[in-house]
């Protein structure tokens, strides 16, 4: 058998896992693994999350918000910050500045997950369907994939009261190798 004792505390199927991984991490060491595997393998204990963890963060979008953004930018397009503008449009109210709702994304992936010391190397967004002045968002993005020090991730925002996604894409962000437990994994300890 596995070497497996039943006066060890653990539960049957904990017991295996730990045995198979302690198995596997001493093929690793003797190179009769494949690369990939052990590479997997390894990159489970690097960082405090994995493939598959989320994080999200929410904010009512404020006309005051709106208006800072556009002060800030010099984005003052009507769309923005002319009620009675955006009443002549399709969309028949002010829309949120999409670069302000992504902002968003860029609160959770540096404040949640991965946290502090993740830096954005590249984005690719959509923006389906507006966020109106005024409207709750929901921000949240996952773990897709982890490769070394290249974290890949699917980010969107969601309009939480009509449940209408009012952008998608993804990041990929540099998570320094070294980094160790950080702020925002206590946060996800809570």
């Amino acid at each position: 058998m596995l070497g497996l004792s039943s006066a060890a505390p653990l539960e049957d199927c904990e017991r295996v896992i730990l045995v198979i991984s302690h198995y596997a991490m001493n093929v690793c060491l003797n190179r009769t693994f494949s690369r990939n595997f052990c590479s997997k393998l390894s990159r489970r204990s690097r960082f405090w999350f994995k493939e598959g963890d989320t994080a999200e963060v929410s904010k009512v979008i404020s006309e005051s918000d709106v208006r800072a953004f556009a002060e800030l930018t010099g984005d003052v397009n009507p769309i923005h910050t002319d009620e009675k503008y955006a009443e002549t449009t399709r969309f028949g109210k002010c829309v949120v500045h999409g670069v302000l709702i992504q902002g968003l994304i860029s609160a959770v992936l540096g404040t949640r997950l991965p946290g502090s010391g993740a830096i954005l190397v590249s984005q690719e967004m959509k923006f389906p369907g507006p966020l109106f002045v005024g409207e709750e968002v929901m921000a949240k993005v996952e773990v897709k994939s982890i490769q070394k020090a290249i974290i890949n991730m699917a980010a969107t925002c969601t309009a939480a009261e009509r449940d209408k996604i009012v952008m998608s894409g993804y990041v990929k962000l540099y998570m320094p190798l070294d980094s160790s437990e950080t702020s925002s994994q206590q946060v996800m300890k809570r």
